[in-house]
């Protein structure tokens, strides 16, 4: 038993501390983890304070599980955006832990105690998992909940097993409990799972940070769209489709006049129309300064073409009142349809912005769409087929 002692207060410290250190990379869910498997190495260390009355250790000892449980469930809750459902959590915590003081100090009855620490932790990281039961999506987030329902099995079996095993006119001590192999194999199996657990969550949080790193290196900081590295990894190999390529009428205009400062709210304010008013299938990107481009996956340079005049028209109306005090904002297009000889979607690209330049040198303010040769900026226009 002293290994158990020592090692297993050890590891969940190490990981405890290193959930704690992630949370300034990972999601806000590592908190809670780390104060968990901190309370948890905490309760498994008050045995070793020789120097305090039983009744302390086991009063502390089970405040520290039942607190190391009731963040494992607050940890989950979190995670997967759930009601943290505190009050009702707080309540069970409150009164598994009355019973447990009950049965230390009135009765002096040792496995009163440990039935009732048992059955109060599972119903704190019962609940929780029942609640997340269907949320997640990602292998590991399934691994975690399936390691954390585990936890949940184990805590209800062992105590289950205890309850038959024993009665309450056994007598049992501290000493002869802790002698005993039932004891072993409880804090064996505890490791085991309390370890698995750590796997599974260090899992989680190394798969936060990476994802984390992954968005910012391919998402624009300002517009918060794709940039054009996460905007080429969207791309599907044999894309089929539309490409549209806008660029904001007199934008360095706005800079000089309005400031900097300005043309920053003008970019994030034209990305987010552009996430409103597309398709919702299509990928957009802000290729750099205002220059922004769209693939429109299964659609014709027409029905590209119909979104980005309608995307024109609702940038028309827009109100843009407390960034821009006495002018309106507008935006030109071209359009072009992804053609099979074309031997990367680079070449699209190129058309489109081609069109974009024609709408340019035409007056600004309109959709170019390569067809014919007329241009307007009331109606859908178009432009002669690249060759």
């Amino acid at each position: 038993m002293d290994n158990f002692a020592f090692l297993l207060p050890f590891f969940m410290t190490v990981f405890g501390v290193l959930f704690l250190l992630a949370r300034f990379w990972s999601g806000v869910s590592a908190t809670q983890w780390g104060l968990g498997f901190l309370a948890a190495a905490a309760g498994f260390c008050v045995p070793l304070m020789s120097f305090a009355p039983v009744v302390v250790q086991a009063l502390l000892a089970d405040f520290l599980f039942l607190a190391a449980f009731f963040l494992y469930g607050e940890a989950l809750l979190v995670r997967f955006g759930k009601s943290l459902t505190r009050p009702l959590r707080l309540s069970l915590a409150s009164i598994g832990y009355l019973a447990i003081a009950f049965a230390v100090v009135v009765w002096g009855d040792l496995r009163s105690e440990l039935i009732f620490s048992d059955i109060a932790c599972a119903v704190l990281i019962g609940v929780p998992v029942i609640q997340v039961v269907r949320a997640p999506r990602r292998r590991i987030d399934v691994v975690l909940v399936a390691i954390c329902g585990l936890v949940l099995v184990e805590t209800v079996t062992r105590v289950s097993l205890f309850a038959l095993l024993t009665s309450s006119g056994d007598g049992l001590s501290l000493e002869s409990y802790m002698q005993s192999a039932y004891a072993y194999y409880s804090q064996l199996g505890a490791s085991i799972i309390a370890f698995l657990l750590a796997l599974a969550v260090l899992g989680t949080v190394v798969s936060d940070v990476i994802g984390r790193y992954r968005h910012a290196a391919e998402h624009d900081a300002l517009s918060l769209l794709l940039n054009r590295r996460g905007f080429d990894q969207r791309i599907p190999k044999q894309p089929q489709g539309a490409i549209v390529v806008g660029d904001i009428d007199n934008f360095k205009d706005i800079n000089d006049r309005f400031g900097h400062a300005i043309g920053d709210l003008v970019i994030s304010s034209f990305a987010e129309l552009l996430r409103q008013h597309f398709p919702k299938q299509a990928i957009i990107a802000r290729f750099g300064g205002e220059e922004f481009v769209a693939f429109l996956p299964d659609h014709s340079a027409n029905e590209a073409g119909t979104a980005a005049e309608k995307f024109r028209k609702a940038l028309g109306a827009h109100s843009w009142e407390g960034i821009l005090s006495d002018r309106q904002i507008s935006a030109s297009f071209g359009v072009t349809a992804i053609a099979k000889s074309d031997f990367a979607l680079q070449d699209a690209i190129s058309r489109a912005d081609a069109y974009l330049y024609d709408a340019k040198r035409n007056g600004r303010n309109r959709v170019i769409v390569e067809g014919t040769k007329q241009f307007d900026h009331i109606k859908l226009v178009h432009a002669a087929p690249a060759r």
